[in-house]
Parts: structure tokens; sequence; C-alpha cells
């Protein structure tokens, strides 16, 4: 039964053509969004898309359909989380609308965000017919000004990585194309093993793009540490980088001292470098900064003062983030029991 719910979710739409047989416009990414033209809207608002904060997620689902059903949590939690950071979500049911009212109603099956009908298929046809997408359920990520930034199911890995980078306005497919030449021309470099060469193309990418370029330059790093087997090299490049470029972005500080405390493939981990590119964030990093440089501190096993950085960290954070700083906190406040403990024994 299952397996047949899900086939059918693939299958529910027909290709795509005009009346007379043009070609109709594609809707992709890069595009920007076409209007919601809903009858019904059961529960919330519909977002306004060329929204300057934050990003807009437009989902297609049905409520026979299992996989949509699955996403319904996932998105639950998403919303609860990030629509004070700008996070919008419209899923939209081509659907009778009493199907959708019923369905609303049950228990198990709440939707925290706003939810519409489109039974005569306006939207459908704007939306997933010219993007060329026969299966539900099929969500849109609309950036600043109306872009389209993704399209996929709301399950994928991507989709939520995605999201929080869309949210900062630091995400953007079609300007990280235009970096691709060079990327690529590093790489075969790398092949060959032309430092010099591959360094000088990564170089050009990033500072083409500094905010879109983070992977660039965790790439070059992981070239640097891992193949070309030059540790002092790899961490004195990052931190003047992040010095460079990065100052006045406390999220990417941030995404490159992580880089250094949790990669896997990191090794060896300099914990001075990850230490010397979270002071960059200074004060300008707000509570993020003192986060980070928590952070830091617990992996050097300074769990005093991982504690009470995390503990300002907590303080001045904004409501919305107040419950993921506290968890990191008690977690720094269990291990720093745990040695204690375990000195006093």
């Amino acid at each position: 039964m299952i397996k047949t719910s899900i086939a059918a979710c693939m299958l529910f739409l027909a290709s795509a053509t005009t009346q007379f047989g043009q070609e109709e416009k594609k809707l992709e990414v890069g595009s920007t969004a076409p209007a919601i033209v809903v009858k019904k809207v059961h529960q919330g608002e519909i977002p306004e898309l060329t929204t300057e904060k934050g990003c807009v997620v437009v989902e297609f689902w049905a409520t026979w359909c299992v996989p949509c059903n699955r996403a319904i949590p996932h998105l639950n939690r998403l919303y609860g989380e990030l629509k004070d950071r700008g996070l919008q979500i419209l899923a939209i049911s081509d659907e009778k609308e009493d199907t959708v009212s019923e369905f609303l109603k049950k228990k198990d099956s709440a939707m925290a965000y706003p939810v519409a009908s489109d039974e005569d298929g306006a939207t459908k046809d704007t939306w997933l017919k010219p993007a060329k997408q026969a299966g539900i359920p099929c969500a849109f990520i609309i950036g600043r000004g109306g872009k389209v930034l993704w399209i996929g199911n709301p399950l994928s890995e991507q989709f939520e990585p995605t999201i929080r980078k869309a949210l900062t306005g630091r995400f953007d497919p079609v300007g990280r194309s235009k970096l691709e030449p060079e990327v690529k021309a590093a790489r075969k470099c790398v092949e060959v093993r032309n430092w010099a060469e591959a360094y000088k193309h990564y170089d050009s990418a990033i500072e083409r793009d500094p905010a879109l370029a983070v992977d660039v330059v965790t790439e070059r790093f992981k070239d640097t540490l891992l193949k070309q087997k030059d540790a002092d090299g790899a961490y004195a490049w990052l931190v003047e980088t992040a010095r460079k470029r990065y100052g006045a972005d406390p999220e990417a500080l941030a995404e490159l001292v992580a880089l250094v405390l949790k990669d896997p493939e990191v090794q060896p981990r300099k914990l001075e470098s990850a230490g010397a590119i979270a002071e960059i964030m200074g004060a300008k990093g707000g509570h993020r900064a003192m986060e980070v440089q928590a952070a830091v501190a617990f992996a050097k096993g300074d769990l005093t003062t991982a504690v009470d950085l995390q503990t300002d960290a907590w303080m001045a954070a904004e409501p919305v983030d107040k419950a993921s700083t506290k968890r990191t906190l008690d977690e720094y406040r269990a291990a720093a029991r745990r040695s204690t403990t375990k000195a006093g024994s």
C-alpha cells in the first residue's frame, strides 16, 4: 500500500506543454518566483515572496501522499525554530478544500505553518509544470527579492542546510556557479600537484565573492593540509584569510572555527588557530562570538572558561536563540561536573 502511494506521488502530474505545443516558460533556480494564486487559505497567511528578509518555502503536497506526511514533522520543527529568523512556509494542495480541512483537524497530522488549497490547479500550473516537477512533495526555496534558490524534495539532505544559508542571504547558486571555472581549474592543478597554480585559482574565486566562497576556503585549506601535507601553511593561510576576507561576517567565521573543531577529515587540529579565528569576531559577533569562543575553550579542555563564555552567550542571545544556547550550556556544565567528580575520586 505504501509503495503504491509513493508511486502515485511520483506520477500525479503529467508533463507540461502549451496549447500549441510550444515550450512553456521555465521555472528554475535563478528565476523569479511566480505569483501564488489560491482561493482558500486554511490557516496562516500567504507569504510575501519578494521579502528582503529571510526566505520562503512553498511546498506542494497532498493528504494522501505518504512522503508528504513524513515531511510534516520536519517542516514543523524548522518553522518553529526559524520563523523568528525570517522563515516563511506555505503548503499548497490541489485537493478539494473539504479534504484538506478535514485533514488539518486530525491531531496526528497537525501542521504548524500556513496551508492553502489550489483546487483548480492555478498555482500548480505556474509552479510545478514550468519547473518540470512530476512528483510531490516538492518544495521551492525562495530567497530575497523573490528569486528561486532551490527546488526539490523537502526530505532531501540538502533542504535544511539550504534554508539555513538562505536565511542569512549567503546562498546564491547562480552567483556561486560563476566561481566554478576557477574552482575546476584549481582542482586540475591539484591533480598534478601544481600547488602554486592551484592556489592562484582558488584565491581568485574567493576574492571574487567571499560570502559565497566559504566552501572554496574549506577546499583549499584541506588540499594544503591533507594533500600537500603542509599543516603549518594550511592553518596560517586559513587564519589570514579569515581576518582579511571575513572580519565582518560572523557566520562565516563561525563556519571556519567549526571546520577546525569538528570536521572529521581535519587532522591535526590546531586549536590555537581556531581560537585566533574566533577572536576575529570580537564584539561585532555578539552572543555568537561568545558561543564560538566557548566552543574553542571546550575543545581545549578549559571547561570553566567554556561554561562562563556560554553563560554569557545564553544571557546575551536573542529569544529565538535562547533554547539552543541553553542546550549547549547544559552540555558544558554536565562535562564540567563529570570532570570534577572524576578528579575527586
